[in-house]
């Protein structure tokens, strides 16, 4: 498995993805083509972002899209974000594209700890999570009223996975 920079198509690719499964997204609405053409040009493209996203592959096979938002080099802090291609997940590639990730937070950018959050009205989010952070060590808490979704405040799983 290799993480490399995305390709504008991959980006739209992810644009497709995400539309698909709202119920996990901090931004509860769709993106167009041309917001996600925006977020390609102004965080992809852009050296000077915060935030670092990669195209997955596995075996030649772009699998997920998955980076570090937020980054804070004087905190050594940044939070993940993944996501997978719908028919390819349940199967190990999800766990491995967390590795990478992790990988590259600690060993390249020098990172202490990474954090993330997932919300329970995503259930099998919410199980991927807790093993992760279960495999790393890594320290979990319940928030409550994080996600506003069907009608309805959810709690969310908030997790941190120091340095490996």
């Amino acid at each position: 498995m290799i993480i490399r920079l995305p390709t504008k198509e991959e980006v739209e690719i992810v644009r497709q993805w995400r539309n698909n499964c709202l119920i996990s997204l901090r931004t509860p609405y769709p993106l167009s083509p041309e917001m996600q053409e925006d977020f390609y040009k102004d965080v992809i493209c852009n050296r000077s972002s915060r935030h670092r996203f990669f195209s997955i592959e596995e075996d030649g096979c772009f699998v997920g899209f998955g980076g570090l938002t937020d980054i804070q080099s004087e905190n050594r802090i940044a939070e993940i974000s993944l996501i997978v291609n719908p028919d390819m997940r349940h199967n190990g590639i999800g766990e491995k594209c967390v590795e990478k990730i992790l990988d590259y937070a600690f060993k390249q950018l020098n990172l202490k700890t990474v954090f993330g959050e997932c919300y329970e009205c995503n259930l099998s989010g919410k199980k991927f999570w807790e093993g992760i952070t279960k495999k790393y060590k890594g320290y979990v808490t319940m928030l409550p009223n994080r996600k506003f979704w069907d009608g309805k405040y959810h709690n969310s799983l908030y997790f941190s996975i120091g340095e490996i």
